[in-house]
């Protein structure tokens, strides 16, 4: 496996692990079309790359394989795991192919790696289910839980 910073011809690959994320349980719930047309869950990639943002792909043979990335979303348009203005959302998103194999982990590991070497933020933070797998991800590389919105957690890691 090898990690790259993601890029804007990364955009494809990003809008495609948002759905992953979105049907994290398998369950289709969203389509591209409705991703595209749900403005709260579209904001994660519009416009990719801004400024403000960063990310890591990692690819497999050279095929990517899984992305995490980051974008400060602000009061007036938040997400779903909105801290501040200041504080970059995270999404993760892993191909069916490359789950299990540690993706996830490399990914977020170096996406909070960049964060803290690269970046002027001092907090990450996310929206997660809790009965989604990738909480006990989140929770052993130090995010907490600061709150909770209908059925998901809002969790913050400090950098």
């Amino acid at each position: 496996m090898q990690l790259r910073p993601a890029t804007a011809d990364d955009f494809t690959f990003l809008t495609e692990m948002l759905l992953e994320a979105y049907n994290w349980d398998g369950t289709s719930w969203f389509t591209l079309d409705k991703l595209r047309a749900e403005d709260k869950a579209w904001r994660y990639v519009a416009g990719w790359p801004r400024s403000t943002d960063f990310g890591v792909i990692a690819e497999v043979d050279g095929t990517p394989a899984g992305a995490a990335w980051a974008r400060l979303l602000t009061a007036d348009r938040p997400g779903y795991g909105y801290i501040a203005d200041d504080v970059p959302e995270l999404s993760l998103g892993v191909s069916p192919a490359f789950r299990r194999q540690g993706i996830a982990r490399a990914v977020m590991t170096e996406l909070i790696a960049v964060a803290r070497s690269s970046t002027p933020y001092t907090r990450l933070s996310l929206s997660v289910d809790p009965a989604n797998n990738a909480a006990k991800l989140y929770r052993s590389l130090g995010f907490e839980t600061v709150g909770t919105v209908e059925t998901s957690e809002t969790m913050v890691l400090e950098l």
